[in-house]
């Protein structure tokens, strides 16, 4: 896939389940004051990352609230899109990440199995499936624009695992910090940038 624009992916500001450590996936988390700021921080900053055409967010507030403080300065609007929403745990989603690593781990089996599903959640390669589906028809669209991607961070993860990796299952070396900027080239499937966050610096 040829895409002549620059594509950049950004993961949402600090939650509350991310302080507890807990895995929030589909559930519609709040982000913290810290979260908030982080998020305004990023979008006085963003300029010096990229100058997006367009933006597409999950449509998770965490996510949403974060893009709105991007694109604000830009006078862009947000475009939602669910494909991008967050890894989902079914039953297991609001487990802290201490019990999903107690053995036998989930946490293990998620990352090394693609096939694996939480009771009433997604498996991995489910997620790459809408990820990755997402991003193409959007590049689709925006063949010659910059655009950027507002999401999660396994989500983010295992979308860029897919493209320079073509493994989903080393996502977890691709994990992001709260609000980091990453930007990725489909053409040559490599990174120009990762997890960059000059902006909490000031």
């Amino acid at each position: 896939m040829k895409h002549k624009g620059r594509i950049g992916f950004v993961r949402h500001g600090e939650t509350y389940a991310n302080i507890d450590r807990v895995w929030h996936g589909h559930t519609d988390t709040e982000l913290t004051p810290s979260g908030l700021q982080q998020a305004r921080k990023l979008g006085n900053h963003f300029h010096h990352y990229m100058k997006p055409d367009v933006i597409y967010a999950s449509p998770l507030q965490r996510a949403r609230l974060t893009a709105e403080s991007i694109a604000k300065p830009f006078n862009l609007e947000v475009n939602l899109e669910p494909r991008l929403m967050e890894f989902g745990l079914g039953d297991w989603e609001g487990r802290t990440f201490e019990s999903l690593s107690a053995k036998p781990s989930i946490l293990d089996r998620l990352a090394s199995e693609p096939d694996f599903t939480a009771p009433g959640g997604e498996s991995q390669n489910i997620v790459k499936r809408r990820i990755v589906s997402a991003i193409e028809d959007i590049v689709c669209r925006h063949e010659e624009q910059n655009i950027l991607f507002v999401a999660h961070g396994i989500t983010i993860a295992i979308a860029i695992a897919h493209y320079v990796e073509a493994d989903t299952r080393r996502w977890v070396q691709y994990t992001k910090n709260n609000t980091a900027f990453s930007e990725l080239c489909l053409n040559t499937k490599s990174l120009i940038s990762f997890n960059q966050t000059t902006h909490l610096e000031d």
